[in-house]
């Protein structure tokens, strides 16, 4: 990944707040604020990992990946999770 490039926030525009976790992406407020105060890739890939974690244990994670692999592809970004995404995690392109 070009380390210049800005990895896409894990935002999915499915953003309906149950208990305080965003269904779409599985990010708090202060998860959300926290990626705009991010300086550096490697930060924000750390919070796309978190992502996977959180979609996983609301049910979404599904859904998420493959619409956050849309929207990577839609900038043309690379698609962070290649590397570090279970190989049951991996979504085809589409």
């Amino acid at each position: 990944m070009d380390k210049y490039r800005k990895i896409p926030s894990p935002c999915i525009d499915v953003c309906e707040d149950i208990r305080g976790v965003c269904i779409g992406c599985g990010r708090t407020k202060k998860d959300q604020k926290a990626w705009k105060r991010a300086d550096s890739n490697e930060e924000r890939l750390e919070m796309v990992r978190d992502c996977v974690e959180a979609t996983a244990r609301i049910g979404t994670q599904q859904l998420w990946l493959r619409e956050y692999r849309r929207k990577c592809m839609k900038k043309g970004a690379d698609w962070p999770l290649d590397d570090i995404a279970e190989p049951s995690l991996k979504v085809e392109k589409a």
